[in-house]
């Protein structure tokens, strides 16, 4: 072990060759034991004290112990040592440490030493494992909060600067029940336990207790009450007071606790019917009230100045419903008494300037019993009720009183509470069944402590603060003494994730917790989350609470230390949880992220892959239509020309050829030749239909409408019929297969030239227009009309019905012989596209 010291000096301890000394200058001197007054030369530890002292522990279960030195002294440095004929626990010591607090502590075999010096008994107190403390005691160290931590082979505790030390029977209570404890004029603190067949009273001598059993009562006395709090106590001219079942008995003045069991004790005649005292209370004057439980219950207060007892009952309205459950003194010098009952019925005396005043329950008392009374260091007036909770009355003197009561809502653990006192600070803290309940009144915050931070047992019966201001609880387990930590400013806690499962798997995080832990990838099946956590940082008797968060939700409140997430989605989350002190402090979030990966084919990549994949088939697909329309278009273009230049020339030169050989030719060939050319000049507009038809550059509506006005005004020009053609500025981008076209433009014709031959009409009507996809064309005229269903039709209708049928649309004919015909066509157009 290695120190250096405020002077610059290098102190260095081996484990064998003794102790080594290295000035600044660079001069080395060696120690070594018998020569140098050290008891071994195996050192262990050490320490240099807030007084510059240097500390040395050795490791020897003869002549080890430990030695101080003065550095300042070069050649003698070593001033005494201590090993076990001096009171250290052992010879063998491991470790040495001085607290803030100015406390030195060593650890050794046996346990735990607390350094007392020379002026005590023994140098050493040695806490071992009767004091729940480990054996072998390795190492020391203090935290943040003055907090000691050992360090030994069954692991690492704390010993709380502040807070509980316990004491039971095994320490000098004699029982473990307490029901009183108080002090007397010197400072001296008692303890008294429910007595069985005989009174103890135990002295607290700094680390346990001594008791005296008072033999010297009288041989009869075999029940001595079952008061609490008040019950024994020793008046401030140094008198004892002693209640029994059989009456109250009175030491001599100034009778010390050494003497008391020798000392004679006299039974006071106090007047009262039922010889069983239930409270004692001494007030400022020096007199003694009491009050008595049994068939009649009193209230008496023996007058010092008079040696009288004055009885009251009658005065007070006490009867056996109501016992004198508790006492105190207000800053006025008014004497409050608490009235109480089995049976619920309760009320608040005030003694004042001779005269009483009786507050019942109608006028604000609590209800059930007043258990105790308190008054803090403002001059306030609190009161325990075993059903109300904690009542306070800030004005005591006054006619009227008005309360500020604290309940379950306002924090407590229980509305009934038993015992109150008040630290040094102005805290106050209150007994019940569920623990200690500390309340700053000022705040309102409110801390609890149970039996999971020290106290000996839940029901807390008695509250005392001494005149060192540690406070005091009697339970029905033993005494607890409380040292409470002077406020301070909060610092936040810290908070760490303990443990983390995927699965129910335990994932490999550090043993000492994690504030945070980076992005881990997870599989699509390791939905499972679990996560425990841990807050550092929390008071004695405080519970920290929690919040926690998953991704951008609300933080979500809880008192638990895990959180569970199943079935989680695959997605990138984060896991943010912060700690939150009582007075609403809140730590940094300790963050776990971590990603769940989507299957296979929910990834970016693979469903980025297949779109692909995807959209080269669509282009592909596209692709090849596109050429196979190209294609397509080519070989009709490819028709059109060779109808035009080969079969159009062909017919074309048959007609030629026909007119030539009639004007040639007889009369009897001449109506032959006629029939020929005509058959080819009809075969010739017949192809030039079917050419137009097939043609790509005669694919838009508008060359469609084109054709028809055009065909129709060839037509009706001819036999002097007026035409009206109505058709709407045709939509260009409207394209029309090679099948609609040519079977619309046939069964155009087909009306027209009907209504040029065989109706007789002046004139025509035409509309043709495509609106909303539907392909509208009507022919009217006003002709002579005909029967549609004759037998003279010819094939013209039929041809009509059938290419009408085939497109899917609808033909409708209407005739009468004086108005006319009128031919209408309508059909979807499922296929048409825009270019």
């Amino acid at each position: 072990t290695i120190l250096e010291d405020r002077h610059g000096i290098l102190w260095i301890g081996t484990f064998g060759s003794g102790m080594f000394r290295i000035l600044p200058n660079g001069n080395v001197r060696r120690f070594v034991r018998d020569k140098d007054g050290f008891g071994d030369d195996k050192i262990t530890a050490l320490l240099e004290d807030r007084d510059g002292r240097i500390w040395i522990g050795m490791r020897s279960d003869k002549k080890g112990g430990v030695c101080i030195l003065d550095p300042a002294d070069t050649e003698k440095p070593v001033k005494k040592c201590y090993s076990t004929k001096d009171g250290l626990g052992s010879n063998r010591i491991r470790d040495i440490f001085q607290t803030s607090d100015g406390q030195i502590w060593l650890a050794t075999v046996p346990g735990l030493c607390r350094w007392q010096g020379e002026g005590s008994a023994s140098v050493c107190k040695t806490y071992t494992e009767k004091n729940d403390l480990c054996s072998n005691i390795l190492t020391l160290a203090e935290d943040k909060d003055g907090n000691l931590w050992t360090g030994s082979p069954c692991g690492a505790k704390k010993i709380a600067r502040y807070g509980f030390t316990t004491y039971n029977a095994t320490d000098g209570l004699n029982y473990d029940h307490a029901n009183s404890i108080f002090e007397n004029s010197t400072g001296e603190l008692f303890v008294t336990a429910y007595p069985k067949n005989e009174r103890v009273i135990s002295r607290f001598n700094g680390d346990n207790f001594s008791l005296v059993k008072l033999s010297n009562l009288p041989d009869y006395v075999d029940y001595h009450g079952w008061g609490w709090q008040q019950t024994v106590l020793q008046d401030s001219r140094g008198a004892w007071w002693i209640p029994t079942g059989y009456g109250l008995f009175r030491s001599p003045d100034n009778t010390n606790f050494e003497n008391l069991a020798r000392a004679p004790l006299e039974k006071q005649e106090t007047g009262a019917k039922w010889l069983e005292p239930f409270r004692l209370f001494e007030d400022s004057r020096g007199d003694i009230w009491m009050a008595t439980v049994g068939d009649a219950n009193q209230l008496l207060r023996w007058e010092r100045a008079a040696n009288t007892w004055h009885d009251y009952t009658s005065q007070v309205g006490l009867s056996q419903s109501g016992i004198g459950s508790a006492f105190a003194e207000d800053s006025y010098g008014n004497i409050w008494i608490g009235v109480s009952s089995d049976y619920g019925i309760s009320s608040l005396i005030r003694y004042r300037n001779g005269e009483f005043r009786v507050f019942n329950q109608t006028e604000g008392a609590p209800s059930g019993w007043v258990r105790d009374l308190f008054l803090d260091s403002r001059g306030r007036l609190w009161i325990a009720s075993s059903n109300d909770g904690l009542w306070r009355l800030d004005e005591s003197n006054n006619e009227s009183i008005e309360f500020v009561k604290y309940n379950l809502a306002n924090g407590l653990t229980s509305n009934a509470t038993a015992s109150v006192t008040e630290d040094a600070f102005g805290r106050i803290y209150v007994g019940s069944w569920r623990g200690v309940d500390r309340l700053n009144p000022d705040t309102g915050q409110v801390e609890n402590f149970t039996t999971a931070d020290g106290l000996p047992a839940s029901f807390v019966e008695v509250s005392y603060r001494d005149r060192q201001n540690n406070l005091w609880f009697g339970t029905d387990n033993g005494v607890a003494r409380f040292v409470p930590e002077p406020p301070r400013t909060r610092q936040p806690p810290t908070i760490l994730i303990t443990t983390l499962r995927v699965n129910g798997e335990s994932q490999n995080i550090s043993v000492l917790g994690e504030s945070a832990i980076q992005n881990i990838e997870l599989n699509p099946d390791q939905k499972q989350i679990s996560v425990e956590f841990l807050g550092l940082g929390a008071s004695l008797g405080e519970k920290l609470k929690y919040e926690y968060r998953l991704g951008d939700s609300d933080w979500t409140t809880t008192t638990e230390r895990t959180v569970n997430f199943a079935n989680l989605a695959s997605d990138s989350y984060q896991f943010q949880v912060r700690g939150i002190t009582a007075d609403r402090i809140y730590s940094q979030p300790a963050t776990f992220s971590f990603t769940i990966f989507a299957p296979i084919w929910q990834r970016w990549w693979f469903i980025l892959l297949v779109s692909t994949l995807i959209a080269l088939t669509i282009y592909s697909f596209y692709r090849n239509r596109l050429a196979r329309l190209l294609e397509m278009e080519r070989i009709r273009t490819r028709i059109a020309t060779d109808l035009h230049d080969d079969v159009g020339a062909n017919l074309t030169r048959i007609s030629i050829l026909s007119e030539v050989a009639k004007q040639k030719s007889d009369n009897d060939n001449g109506d032959l030749l006629n029939s020929i050319a005509n058959i080819a000049r009809e075969s010739v507009a017949s192809m030039n239909d079917i050419v137009w038809a097939i043609a790509p550059e005669h694919d838009s509506l508008l060359d469609l409408t084109t054709r028809l006005r055009q065909h129709a005004e060839e037509v009706f020009a001819m036999r002097d019929i007026d035409l009206e053609f109505h058709a709407p500025l045709a939509d260009k981008d409207l394209r029309l297969n090679v099948g609609v076209r040519r079977d619309v433009l046939l069964i155009f014709k087909e009306a027209v030239n009907n209504a040029a031959k065989h109706s007789d009409c002046s004139k025509v009507e035409i509309d043709f227009r495509v609106d909303h996809a539907v392909l509208f064309l009507q022919i009217k005229d006003n002709g002579k009309g005909f029967e549609p269903n004759s037998e003279f039709d010819g094939q013209g209708l039929p041809s009509m019905t059938r290419r009408a049928k085939a497109l899917g649309g609808n033909l409708t004919i209407e005739s009468q012989q004086v108005n006319g015909t009128m031919v209408k066509f309508e059909m979807s157009l499922p296929y048409f596209n825009r270019a």
